[in-house]
């Protein structure tokens, strides 16, 4: 009872900190649908095509390093993923639609077609604010610290990395305490992130820098 008591209260903690963001502009660039969460908390058009997608940490880490870059090459698909274990489409038992960044890979696992996830990918394409970039990346594993190393490295600003190694600590690295061994779904458990990490101070303090307040 206590649980389910401190959950209500973490998720009504955790709204009540978005709606800060009511009157602030910003955009996330996140690789799966935590991202997402604020926008619909919210209420807000979604100005980023990174909504009901994974991209592997990996090939995240690396489109962070030349963002720009990237989102300027056309969107293509491939019929197979170089990922093992090609995730499902959700509430479908077919493979997902697997889309092409030059060499990064995008997982449309909420689209039914190729061509629902194109259009949507495009639309919300055409709304991203260059200048409000804000990059969420969730890992689960620490298995491969060349993709730390990628995402921290970079000079791209406003990053943040949600992982479970409590004894790691790196440049935008932030600590959230397993679910049964793994960091589970962020989007769905969102109340888990109060205490670790406020994403209405985050976006609020890096706005604030660069107008030079």
């Amino acid at each position: 009872m206590l649980n389910v008591i401190k959950k209500r209260i973490n998720r009504w903690k955790f709204k009540y900190s978005i709606g800060k963001l009511k009157n602030t502009e910003f955009c996330i660039i996140a690789n799966n649908c935590l991202g997402s969460r604020i926008y619909q908390i919210l209420g807000r058009q979604y100005n980023t095509p990174f909504v009901g997608l994974l991209v592997p940490p990996p090939c995240f880490a690396k489109l962070v390093a030349d963002f720009e870059s990237y989102m300027v090459k056309e969107l293509t698909f491939s019929k197979e993923s170089k990922y093992p274990n090609h995730p499902n489409a959700r509430r479908s038992n077919k493979p997902c639609p697997i889309g092409q960044l030059g060499d990064i890979e995008l997982q449309f696992i909420h689209y039914s077609s190729e061509d629902e996830a194109a259009k949507k990918w495009n639309q919300r394409k055409s709304r991203i604010d260059y200048t409000k970039l804000h990059y969420i990346l969730v890992i689960g594993n620490i298995d491969e610290p060349e993709v730390i190393d990628t995402y921290t490295q970079s000079n791209t600003q406003n990053k943040v990395c949600f992982h479970i190694q409590k004894d790691l600590e790196f440049p935008s690295g932030v600590y959230i305490p397993p679910k049964k061994g793994r960091i589970g779904n962020l989007y769905s458990q969102y109340h888990r992130l109060v205490g670790h990490f406020d994403f209405a101070q985050w976006i609020l303090r890096s706005n604030q820098s660069k107008d030079g307040k």
